[in-house]
């Protein structure tokens, strides 16, 4: 007997569900599209023990027809296309008929929908695949859908959902997106009858991301710009210098009204930032591209997430040249990495001394040495090292025997605080400093929700003693001592999706550039960071992993002056 099978048609049905529903936020993403679609202007969303109870959405959109509710759940029924070539030039959010038979495939739903021409409001049940017949319900115009226990027939994926935290943390990164995008609708989120959104309709984009980003509106530039043969019309908000992000957390990318992941264009416009930015933060930015319809395909992700582009290569190149001359109004250039034009060979070539028995007994003697300092240890070495200046007020140099060290102040300040507060958080006794005038912190949504769901005991784990001051802001009372930009440690530590890590790691991030306030060192202080530096158990690099100190040669810098 033969041993390939046939799945049953329930069986078929789950994978396909699994392929467009992964998680709450998937069914979140579904049910926003439809009432989108509906030409809905108000969207209240309430959500459950991080949609794994309870998903509601309701809008007051167009509503569905009475004899639609008893297809709507079929797989591939749509209003939005009649045949394939339809999808060429698709402008509505859904359109395969997927959505509703997906989370009808893996969830409890109750739907309930009433067009303006309708008397009453129609209800049907579905559980497992298996619809109810529809009846009468009392209701405003619009449509609203209840999910209930997703995934109580799919086990396996059940288990797999991650804590409360993260999954309403993936429903707000879902939310973010449409509700700048459709910033002339009002958008309405509750958690566990807890309002966390409440936005009414806005004028523009950038009011909306203003908004729910938290961040001040003077810091974005909303600029509109038209390629010249009209192929494509790019709406950018981009943030200035004065946002500076510690992940990519704030950059939102669009293409024909639909919020999508694109590496392509990430890139281009990350890059752009370089010129203003410095390295390890990322700007925040929205980018909402308009093209024909032709020339994208939406149907490549079973959830949309990703797009195809046509003649892909050219829209970057105009997305690149509009961000940079957008930037460069007010920016100041970035000074050229100079290392490449000073590169010497080893092969000296033309330049090669005549070689002699002198000149090759010397070499043997000079090389014995090499070999017999650096069998002493770098720490002996460069505690023995004279101090003879600051380069750029960020690079302190050290010359000993026949090297120079350069030892980088800042990160070597981190790199002995986090040592420090480490020490002090294992003998349970961190050293903190009450402030005097508490220190306020516009946190987004994200960080605020992170701060509300343990955040706060964490803090003050680590020396922290933070209060809420408004929902949006966190106040400051208390911090360690040796951390000097508490707003940035604090940043850098809520930036995490799950607090579920060990206080070691948590002070990594603290102490990620929020330790030392750009203080210009005399001589004595230099001396005395270096010999911290070296007291420290790894000093060779700060506690995220870059160098603090470099050794360089007496024998590499003759190289490249041809000695």
């Amino acid at each position: 007997m033969g041993k390939i099978r046939v799945l049953s048609e329930e069986t078929i049905s789950r994978i396909a569900a699994g392929e467009v529903i992964e998680r709450p936020s998937s069914v979140v993403k579904e049910l926003i599209e439809n009432s989108i679609d509906a030409g809905a202007t108000r969207l209240t969303i309430h959500i459950k023990q991080a949609g794994k109870t309870c998903i509601t959405v309701k809008d007051n959109g167009c509503g569905i027809e009475k004899d639609d509710l008893n297809i709507i759940f079929e797989r591939h029924a749509t209003s939005k296309i009649y045949r394939f070539e339809d999808i060429l030039r698709i402008k509505s959010m859904g359109f395969r008929g997927e959505a509703l038979y997906s989370i009808g495939s893996v969830a409890e739903v109750i739907l309930r929908s009433k067009t303006p021409q309708s008397e009453t409001g129609w209800q049907i049940h579905v559980k497992n695949g298996t619809k109810s017949q529809p009846i009468p319900v009392a209701m405003q115009n619009g449509t609203e859908v209840e999910v209930y226990n997703l995934f109580f027939n799919v086990p396996v994926r059940r288990k797999f959902l991650k804590s409360d935290a993260t999954e309403f943390r993936k429903i707000i990164d879902v939310f973010i997106p449409y509700a700048i995008l459709f910033h002339s609708m009002a958008f309405v989120l509750f958690h566990d009858r807890k309002k966390v959104f409440d936005l009414e309709p806005t004028g523009s984009m950038s009011e909306r991301m203003s908004r729910i980003c938290n961040v001040e509106k003077n810091f974005l530039r909303e600029i509109s710009k038209r390629a010249l043969d009209n192929s494509v019309s790019i709406k950018f908000i981009l943030g200035d210098i004065n946002i500076q992000r510690s992940r990519k957390d704030l950059q939102f990318i669009f293409i024909n009204d639909r919020p999508v992941y694109h590496a392509g264009i990430s890139f281009v416009v990350n890059d752009a930032y370089r010129n203003i930015l410095p390295s390890e933060t990322y700007p925040v930015f929205a980018v909402n591209i308009n093209l024909n319809p032709q020339d994208i395909d939406v149907n490549i992700h079973p959830a949309k997430k990703e797009i195809r582009i046509k003649n892909e290569s050219g829209i970057l190149n105009f997305i690149r040249v509009m961000c940079e001359e957008i930037l460069s109004q007010k920016a100041q250039p970035k000074q050229p990495e100079i290392s490449q034009y000073f590169q010497v060979s080893d092969n000296i070539g033309p330049y090669q001394t005549e070689l002699n028995y002198e000149n090759l007994a010397q070499k043997t003697v000079e090389d014995q040495q090499r070999i017999e300092i650096k069998k002493q240890d770098f720490r002996t070495i460069l505690a023995d090292s004279k101090f003879i200046a600051i380069i750029f007020e960020t690079y302190l140099l050290f010359e000993s025997k026949d090297r120079i060290y350069l030892i980088d102040q800042h990160a070597a300040h981190e790199r002995i605080i986090f040592e420090r507060l480490s020490l002090q958080a294992k003998n349970g006794k961190i050293q903190v400093e009450q402030l005097l005038v508490p220190v306020c912190v516009n946190l987004t949504p994200q960080e605020m929700f992170t701060w509300e769901s343990g955040g706060n005991i964490k803090l003050e784990e680590m020396g922290f003693q933070t209060t809420k001051w408004d929902k949006n802001t966190v106040a400051i009372h208390a911090k360690p001592v040796d951390i000097k930009n508490p707003e940035l440690a604090i940043r850098n530590i809520l930036s995490e999706n799950c607090l579920n890590l060990d206080i070691e790691t948590l002070l990594r991030k603290a102490c990620r550039r929020s330790t030392m306030a750009g203080e210009k060192l005399s001589e004595a202080e230099a001396n005395e960071l270096k010999n911290q530096i070296l007291r420290c158990k790894n000093p060779l690099t700060c506690p995220h992993g870059r160098p603090t100190i470099i050794e360089i040669e007496k024998r590499f810098i003759e190289k490249q002056f041809i000695r």
